[in-house]
């Protein structure tokens, strides 16, 4: 989807419907054009027009190849699904940047972009670039050519990282080994618990829902480990609580909860109008909700759970949740710092982690840690990490954490979000788990009804291997299991694990250096 958008922004300011016949470049006082007919060849596989050639004799070779499969992008979006994405607040600010490569007053070019998009939607099953093409409202379409180059430099990037990066991280070190069997780490075990929903009110909210899962084998004798739960922006408890019933039946109490401002029900409501509209900036404080979740588990079952051994598990803005748990600081400076090339008019930025985290980067607070010392272990599944967190902030979590990442997600994309933070964690015993072909919601149960282009292939493999991997990882450094299987060997090599088609990699190493290997410029916040 992002390449897509992307792919968007670069062609859909080329092909009004009526009678549009080229796309306009200025260099200077100098001015290109090319007719689109050239483009619908050069994207079909013919060689380039005369005009198209001009053009490209200014493009690297890989920002060629770049542009041709931008224009040959589609995604399954009907009408309706543009339309509602476009009416969110992440939309409009897609749309924002997206727009800055039309050499056009910025309202005009948005409203005319995000009309092209819901027309060029309703016009086949697919969202195709063609059909983009067709319903832009204008005749000839100037071109931005810094904001054009911008975009161009984030496609050349995703499609090197797209076919090279599992294999160059593979070879890190030297060739994988055969990692543990998590197929049978995540099978179920034969403890019988309690399922105990209620609610209890924190600092942020009157009413919070929570859960825990309570193993019959938990006495005042033999306190049961707790694990927390954490779920992402817009689902609820129980896309992760397939993970929990895994941890219960081996004896683990496992609590999880709906968070006050980022659950389903709380962004439905808000965008139905029938709820509050989240404040800005509302997420960074799920931290304390957590930590209050905990103490909840402590003054009702404390007699039967060990609050002060606690793991800790969350999923996309969860992953930013427990990252912040386990000891990294939030770094507002850097987040203003880096949300301020989405006001760059040459700048395109794409990555939905970042627009998303930049709603209101100048309200800052002043709490920056919300460590709490009662986890000791954890789990972040695609987690949003940057630019709330920089690497100085990330170096000091202070347990091992398990940072796992999809090589196709395009909500939290791995480079910037999963990769670049984990180079700078120092905590011994942290595993970096690579999923081949995994999406931002590989992992999640109840998406069943969603694309396959947007859930991945195989989710209940990919739920599989998720509950081996927590199970493992929360054994040896929760429990202190050290007969446990390492998820990562030491050094610098890497474990294979899982199958196809989401095969894993697995290491306890990845430094800068070695990133830049792989592709050359990366940055802290791209």
């Amino acid at each position: 989807m992002r390449s897509f958008l992307a792919a968007i922004g670069l062609t859909a300011l080329a092909v009004p419907a009526l009678s549009a016949d080229q796309i306009s470049f200025q260099f200077g006082e100098l001015e290109r054009s090319i007719p689109i007919a050239e483009l619908a060849g050069f994207a079909a596989g013919d060689p380039p027009g005369p005009k198209l050639r001009e053009v490209l004799r200014l493009l690297k070779p890989s920002e060629r190849t770049s542009l041709r499969a931008a224009l040959n992008q589609s995604a399954p979006v009907n009408a309706v699904m543009a339309s509602n994405y476009l009416g969110t607040a992440l939309g409009r600010r897609t749309v924002q940047q997206l727009a800055k490569v039309i050499n056009q007053p910025a309202n005009v070019a948005k409203n005319a972009l995000s009309s092209a998009l819901i027309l060029g939607a309703s016009s086949s099953e697919s969202l195709r670039i063609v059909s983009v093409l067709e319903a832009y409202p204008t005749t000839n379409i100037p071109i931005n050519v810094g904001a054009l180059a911008s975009l161009l430099r984030t496609l050349t990037q995703d499609y090197n990282l797209q076919n090279k990066l599992f294999a160059g991280l593979s070879g890190l070190g030297g060739a994988p080994t055969s990692g543990p069997d998590l197929k049978l780490a995540g099978v179920n075990g034969s403890v019988a618990f309690q399922r105990l929903p209620f609610m209890f009110a924190g600092r942020v909210a009157k009413s919070i829902k929570s859960a825990l899962y309570l193993p019959t084998t938990a006495t005042a004798e033999s306190k049961a480990p707790l694990v927390v739960l954490v779920p992402g922006l817009n689902t609820d408890m129980n896309a992760l609580l397939y993970v929990g019933d895994t941890l219960a039946s081996h004896g683990y109490a496992v609590a999880a909860l709906n968070l006050p401002f980022t659950s389903a029900d709380t962004v439905t409501a808000a965008i139905e109008g029938t709820g509050a509209i989240p404040p800005a900036n509302a997420w960074y404080r799920q931290p304390i909700t957590v930590s209050e979740l905990i103490d909840q588990i402590q003054d009702r079952w404390g007699n039967r759970v060990d609050t002060k051994r606690v793991g800790v598990l969350g999923q996309s803005l969860g992953g930013y949740t427990v990252t912040a748990l386990a000891g990294a600081t939030l770094d507002w400076p850097h987040l203003v710092q880096g949300c301020r090339q989405l006001d760059d008019p040459n700048t395109v930025v794409l990555n939905p982690a970042i627009v998303w985290q930049c709603t209101a980067p100048n309200r800052v607070v002043e709490q920056t840690s919300f460590r709490d010392p009662r986890i000791k272990a954890a789990v972040a599944v695609n987690p949003v990490t940057n630019p709330i967190f920089s690497s100085g902030s990330m170096s000091q979590i202070g347990v091992p954490m398990l940072f796992i990442a999809g090589m196709k997600d395009v909500f939290a994309p791995p480079v910037s979000q999963q990769l670049s933070p984990f180079t700078a964690i120092r905590q011994p015993g942290s595993v970096l788990a690579v999923q081949n072909n995994g999406t931002h919601l590989s992992f999640l149960d109840a998406t069943s009804t969603l694309p396959p282009v947007v859930t991945g292939p195989d989710q209940p493999l990919a739920r599989t291997e998720l509950r081996g991997m927590a199970k493992l990882f929360f054994d040896r450094h929760l429990l202190g299991r050290s007969d446990t299987p390492p998820l990562a060997p030491p050094g610098n090599a890497g474990f294979s694990a899982g199958s196809d088609p989401l095969p894993l990699l697995m290491r306890s190493g990845l430094t800068m250096e070695q990133l830049e290997q792989l592709e050359p410029g990366l940055k802290e916040v791209p």
